[in-house]
């Protein structure tokens, strides 16, 4: 009878542990087993570049500034010079939401943007905006531990970083103004400031705005309708995170990507469609990890109130009844006017952007003063990304022709 108890016992045992191998055991062996193929994966040496290197190894200049702003932020400004002085006027070039100055040089599919412009004879100069990790610095706080420096929005940039940044290339180019350039939330800084503050157009003569919608928001695309998710705002708030998609050293997001090149390609085609673009799968692995800047949960949380309130002409930064009568003197915070802009603007948007649908594209033409809006096409054959990482960049022309004619 014992040695039947014991054997019945042994079967019982060996049972849990064979259901708890099923369900935990086998799981985290193939996790690891997955884990160890990501790792072996090679990836292309431009991923380890710094943007020095990707500049040096186009065969150009590069030069590093800083500049601080009014509020103390001490913010990284770059410059590239082509072969030959450039005999043209300066041109700045703005970032998106969470990325850097990164986004103008990265296309390994033609010749980037900024080099683009280089090669036309421009002086060419690169934003990094507050929060990005080549921007970190401040005057008397720390990013890492002072909780304080990441309590900006994207009004910060408009009335603080750009203003900076105008100011301090005029002053070393000794050009009488700049032509501004902006993807995405860069394109909207520009849109807004210009907007906001239009006495800018003694110093910009032109804005070129490229996929970036107005003041009303429609996006169909699930990164950003996440992005803006109250939800995962309160959890990054729980977790006591203050900045949102940072960049990071590791690898294994890159090597995950040329892993599972079917899978990243399609999750990525949510903003970047390598389909449509022309793209191999080996440069979205280098984008992906070069892409990510970041920037502040605050900066989420105001794009989350002007798609909430869907304005064609939107407001600053809501702080309440009574916050709002401490920063701005009024209960209710103040209406950027689109009609105000007194500089010639230009707007190039795609007909497959997700991010900024051809009906919020039109939006934006109808709430501009035309008498300044000098190009506007939404047809473009790009998605979000492809306006800067696309294998055909033949709308940057245009973009040429434009600031030859509005120098």
């Amino acid at each position: 009878m014992n040695s039947e108890k014991m054997a019945e016992e042994s079967r019982t045992y060996l049972a849990r542990f064979l259901v708890a191998f099923k369900w935990f055991g086998l799981p985290l062996m193939v996790a690891y087993l997955i884990f160890c193929y990501i790792d072996m994966i090679d990836l292309p040496p431009e991923i380890h570049f710094s943007f020095k290197d990707h500049v040096k190894k186009a065969g150009y200049s590069f030069e590093e500034h800083y500049v601080a702003t009014e509020d103390g932020y001490i913010l990284s400004l770059y410059r590239i010079l082509g072969k030959k002085k450039p005999r043209k006027s300066p041109v700045l070039l703005v970032h998106g939401l969470s990325n850097s100055a990164y986004s103008f040089i990265l296309n390994q599919c033609t010749k980037a943007p900024a080099f683009v412009l280089a090669d036309n004879g421009y002086d060419v100069w690169l934003a990094n905006l507050r929060g990005n990790f080549l921007s970190r610095g401040h005057k008397w706080m720390n990013a890492t531990v002072d909780e304080a420096y990441w309590d900006f929005t994207f009004q910060d940039i408009i009335l603080h970083d750009l203003p900076t940044f105008i100011s301090f290339i005029k002053n070393t180019t000794k050009a009488e103004k700049v032509a501004v350039l902006g993807h995405s939330q860069g394109a909207a800084a520009v849109l807004w400031m210009l907007a906001y503050t239009p006495e800018m157009s003694e110093h910009v003569n032109l804005g070129v705005l490229i996929a970036t919608p107005g003041g009303i928001i429609n996006t169909e695309s699930i990164y950003i309708w996440l992005l803006a998710n109250p939800i995962y705002h309160e959890l990054c708030r729980l977790a006591g995170i203050n900045v949102i998609s940072d960049w990071s050293d590791d690898l294994f997001f890159a090597k995950f990507i040329n892993s599972f090149p079917n899978f990243s390609s399609f999750l990525a085609s949510d903003l970047y469609d390598i389909e449509l673009s022309g793209e191999t799968i080996d440069h979205l692995g280098i984008y992906a990890h070069k892409m990510r800047g970041g920037t502040s949960l605050k900066n989420l949380l105001f794009w989350k109130q002007v798609k909430d309130n869907y304005l064609v002409h939107p407001k600053l930064y809501d702080y309440g009844r009574e916050g709002n009568l401490e920063e701005y003197g009024t209960e209710e915070p103040p209406v950027v006017n689109f009609k105000n802009i007194r500089t010639n603007i230009a707007v190039f948007n795609g007909k497959y952007d997700k991010a900024v649908p051809e009906i919020d594209s039109q939006t934006l033409k109808e709430s501009l003063n035309q008498e300044y809006l000098v190009h506007y096409n939404d047809k473009y054959n790009q998605d979000h990304g492809g306006f800067i990482f696309g294998c055909d960049l033949s709308y940057f022309k245009e973009v040429l022709e434009l600031l030859d004619k509005y120098k």
